[in-house]
């Protein structure tokens, strides 16, 4: 037993890097578990649950179709869903188990720690009897060992404040010889470094202020949710696929296959790339725009600046001709997402 600031019980160290450069170095300190994990869940449901909502109906089956558009195009055989038992870890809209009922598969349990995401994606799912909603987190699932053939987790693993727990759990549920898909962000690129400069000018603007500058600027709402996510949620990380593979060997999976078919564009082309950079530009823009008071103003230029500072840099490397096309998406791109498909070894 540990005693600190007044708590006591089991406690952690948990290093937090900020992308703040008046703290360039990791913040070390001591917390207990169980608050910290809870916390960064309801400050993750509370982003993502309303940012749902916002899809339009043909949005979300436009969703849904992505999911059988990357399974082909990716050589993932989708009659092997049917009755197969399925976990949808960190199911948000429930999109992907739609998908996964819409192609035989027998039961499929859709978990997430947002109230309002789940309520959203009962709704969405309502003619699908197979599919039963649960709130919980992947830092500990509420199920038994070795409980599905198939858990798929796109896009959550990496907001966790434990990565390699949360796989640890993914894969625990998993039947061996099951499969796991997992989407985590991969590391690199001008966009997220534009990205992580943005996090801590925006803070200080408020989600809500920024989330009205992203509607002004006449952004769908599906890119609403995709900057309002990389901009706010508390945890973000970046993986590098050479640590990325090892994690996954190191924990009994196997038969590992990269799904690089049917990507975003702006992980294949610098000009999407870009096009995505012009986007954040226009949001920074309109926060100096709505700004009412001037600090706040001051505080949307910085913005805008920043990301003008990495639209610039982008352009630049597009044009350079002493790079090669590689180099100017290693500049641009970055790694883009990791998408996996493994199989869990025998015991």
């Amino acid at each position: 037993m540990r005693s600190v600031d007044g708590w006591k019980g089991e406690c952690r160290v948990l290093a937090l890097c900020p992308a703040d450069p008046y703290h360039p170095a990791p913040i070390t300190f001591f917390v207990r578990e169980a608050f910290v994990v809870s916390q960064l869940e309801r400050e993750t449901g509370a982003l993502f649950g309303p940012l749902w909502a916002g899809l339009s109906d043909e949005q979300y089956r436009a969703s849904v179709e992505l999911f059988v558009k990357r399974a082909q195009a990716n050589d993932f055989d989708l009659d092997w869903l049917k009755g197969k038992t399925c976990l949808d870890a960190g199911c948000g809209s429930g999109r992907y188990s739609v998908a996964m009922a819409l192609h035989g598969a027998g039961a499929i349990t859709a978990v997430d720690v947002s109230d309002s995401g789940l309520a959203e994606a009962r709704r969405r799912a309502r003619d699908f009897p197979q599919i039963s909603f649960q709130q919980a987190s992947v830092l500990q699932l509420p199920f038994a060992d070795a409980s599905f053939d198939f858990v798929w987790s796109a896009g959550v693993i990496h907001h966790t404040a434990d990565f390699d727990r949360a796989l640890g759990e993914l894969v625990r549920v998993l039947r061996p010889g099951g499969k796991l898909f997992l989407l985590v962000y991969g590391a690199g690129g001008l966009r997220w470094k534009a990205i992580k400069a943005l996090r801590p000018i925006v803070a200080d603007l408020g989600a809500a202020f920024v989330d009205a500058a992203i509607q002004a600027a006449g952004l769908p709402a599906n890119n609403r949710k995709h900057f309002m996510d990389d901009l706010f949620v508390p945890v973000q990380l970046l993986t590098d696929w050479q640590t990325f593979l090892p994690k996954l060997h190191g924990h009994n999976l196997c038969n590992i296959m990269r799904w690089t078919g049917n990507t975003f564009d702006q992980e294949q082309s610098p000009d999407a790339q870009l096009e995505d950079l012009v986007k954040l530009l226009a949001i920074a823009a309109s926060c100096e725009t709505l700004a009412g008071s001037d600090r706040d103003r001051y505080l949307g230029r910085l913005a805008k600046d920043t990301a003008q500072l990495y639209v610039d840099t982008a352009k630049r490397a597009m044009i350079d001709a002493s790079l090669s096309a590689e180099s100017v998406r290693e500049i641009v791109i970055g790694q883009g997402n990791h998408r996996v498909v493994a199989e869990k070894a025998p015991a």
